[in-house]
């Protein structure tokens, strides 16, 4: 499992636990990685405290209305494991089983308070959730799927040329956002959320482009596609860092023409990627001359949140 692993043996050696996982939407470039860890790993929900996810079958007893069986979705590990994880019992069927789910919806305007920890949910709306009461398609995730990329163009030619389309994946619209405020101190993460959504949650937070979110670091949404991210949100928002998380491969995401609506409207930021190699693919010279305060932190840098 790569990283994925040597985290959870980490927390495993330190004699610790997951107190809250935030499984955010059905994607699989997001559950995968869970379902992969449980299909090797018999102990994986003894690390779990409480899990927040809104599966299938939980939307449609929200909205009173028969399920579709072929939205589950099936764990299919190759042996069984001493948990009583056998082929095609679904993920939700685990984390009940075990009793770390809560099995309660998660949608916007909720406050939810953990462990001195609160989180504001900002998405999904009642309609991003109603959305996913029809048979779902498979489709192969924007952030695997090859493509040419947008690189190549400079940032001053994205901003010439920007024109925002939104992102209309019913999936991406159901993803669970929220700010997480932790001893005074925000942090913003978006998911795969639709910006609009995002907008409508800030904005009943008291959020407006006079009363900024004032936060230590934003997950920018759905791996940095310019689908997600529009300038009347990161009109509402103040951060010094932005995080783009992708698979590193570079053949679809983050578009750079994103990264340029976020540098034209901030000027001076600090971007943080989880492959260290795409700022050097993303950004020219040229750039870098035209956005003097554009900083790439270090794979290395330590997010410490000073009280």
């Amino acid at each position: 499992m790569g990283a994925f692993g040597d985290t959870v043996e980490l927390i495993r050696d330190k004699d610790q636990r997951i107190d809250l996982l935030i499984l955010t939407h059905v994607d699989n470039d997001h559950i995968e990685g869970l379902t992969t860890w449980f299909e090797n790993d018999p102990q994986a929900t003894d690390l779990i405290g409480t899990v927040l996810f809104n599966s299938g079958q939980l939307i449609f007893e929200y909205f009173r209305k028969p399920d579709i069986l072929e939205n589950h979705i099936i764990l299919t590990p190759s042996y069984v494991t001493d948990t009583g994880i056998v082929e095609g019992v679904t993920f939700e069927k685990t984390i009940g089983d075990a009793g770390v789910w809560t099995r309660k919806i998660i949608k916007a305007e909720q406050v939810i308070k953990f462990y001195g920890v609160e989180l504001k949910i900002l998405s999904p709306d009642e309609s991003g959730l109603e959305a996913l009461l029809t048979k779902w398609e498979k489709k192969m995730p924007e952030s695997v799927t090859s493509r040419p990329t947008d690189y190549k163009q400079s940032l001053l030619s994205h901003i010439e040329n920007d024109l925002f389309v939104k992102d209309r994946s019913p999936h991406n619209g159901s993803s669970i956002a929220f700010v997480l405020t932790f001893k005074g101190k925000n942090m913003l993460f978006l998911a795969d959320a639709h910006p609009e959504k995002i907008i409508a949650g800030l904005n009943y937070f008291g959020f407006t482009e006079k009363n900024k979110l004032e936060c230590e670091f934003v997950k920018m949404a759905h791996h940095g596609s310019k689908f997600n991210t529009n300038v009347e949100l990161l009109r509402l928002i103040e951060s010094p860092v932005y995080v783009i998380s992708s698979d590193g491969s570079g053949s679809a995401l983050p578009h750079k023409q994103c990264l340029a609506r976020l540098l034209n409207e901030k000027k001076t930021l600090s971007l943080y990627f989880n492959y260290d190699h795409l700022a050097e693919e993303i950004f020219s010279k040229a750039d870098y001359v035209s956005f003097p305060n554009l900083e790439i932190l270090p794979i290395d840098h330590e997010f410490i949140i000073h009280e």
